[in-house]
């Protein structure tokens, strides 16, 4: 049977619940990754101050919210919640959780209804969710609402320390991106991941850069880093560091076609893992695309420890 629930905007009131919502919900994953409470604390503070409320007034006012959040609410408690971020033509839908005592009464389909609507109003032709491949309750309803999978995409882990004695490759160098560098590395990007991926992310060459709302928001420490060999770069990573509790994550790993098993994937990560390190996460996650099976070997080589496989899924 469905309960009494109505879907709302988040309020800052509802911090906590949303807190406990999500360690309920993400428990597997957040003994992966680690989860810090108070990274959510400090971004809705700077959500709700002066500057963030005057912004998002203005946002508001344009109908140009980079971020929205959904609450399901059931006499007065949050009991769950979805987050849609928004980049250009598309909505990338974040997280879609119900805590474990209100599942199967219809609450997830009413938040993803919620936001599709929300999309669609707003004439973004494309939405955009990841969800574990292993998540047999919620993947039947994100198909019946027309999500197809376009990618799957592997979750590896590793202790920062266990990283930084690899070998090193010899003439690479690793250095800080720069702004002079986007054009080679948007162009090895665009020859070294998969095609559909690049085409549903409408991936651009701007997206090197850090965005507006990421630079306010101050959500993360990001590290971009480069491989050259004879004056090219043959390699490009992305590193994301929010806490000393949760993981340092490597959320590009990208090589030159004709440079992988080169050692360049390895030099990239023993930088990401210093950066990690130097930040204090005591772990990295390294996500890599699972239809690239010698890059997913040579990572167990060096000893990472696979996790989950998450499946990107389409709406358009």
């Amino acid at each position: 049977a469905g309960v009494s629930m109505i879907i709302r905007d988040f309020r800052k009131s509802d911090l906590e619940d949303v807190i406990e919502c999500t360690m309920k919900s993400f428990a597997d994953e957040f003994e992966i990754m680690g989860f810090d409470p108070d990274v959510w604390r400090k971004m809705v503070r700077r959500r709700f101050a002066i500057t963030g409320r005057v912004l998002f007034g203005l946002f508001r006012l344009l109908d140009r919210e980079p971020i929205k959040f959904f609450v399901a609410d059931v006499d007065g408690r949050v009991v769950g919640t979805t987050m849609l971020n928004r980049r250009r033509n598309s909505c990338y839908i974040s997280t879609v959780m119900v805590r474990p005592d209100f599942r199967r009464k219809g609450i997830a389909a009413s938040l993803l209804k919620t936001a599709i609507d929300y999309a669609q109003k707003r004439e973004l032709p494309k939405a955009i969710l990841q969800v574990s491949s292993t998540n047999d309750a919620a993947k039947p309803l994100y198909r019946k609402l027309g999500f197809e999978k376009f990618e799957e995409t592997l979750y590896f882990t590793a202790d920062v320390d266990s990283l930084l004695g690899s070998e090193r490759a010899e003439g690479v160098q690793v250095r800080d991106f720069e702004k002079p560098d986007e054009d080679a590395v948007y162009e090895l990007i665009k020859r070294s991941r998969d095609q559909k991926s690049l085409e549903v992310y409408n991936f651009q060459k701007k997206d090197l850069r850090t965005s507006f709302w990421n630079r306010m928001a101050r959500m993360a420490s990001v590290k971009k880093i480069v491989a050259v060999k004879d004056e090219k770069i043959v390699g490009y990573a992305s590193v994301s560091c929010t806490s000393k509790k949760e993981a340092g994550r490597v959320t590009s790993l990208d090589v030159s076609p004709e440079m992988t098993s080169k050692g360049i994937e390895e030099e990239l990560l023993w930088a990401g893992a210093s950066y990690a390190k130097s930040f204090g996460s005591k772990t990295v996650l390294v996500i890599v695309p699972l239809r690239n099976e010698e890059l997913v070997e040579r990572l167990e080589g060096l000893g990472l420890r696979k996790q989950i496989v998450m499946e990107g899924m389409l709406l358009q």
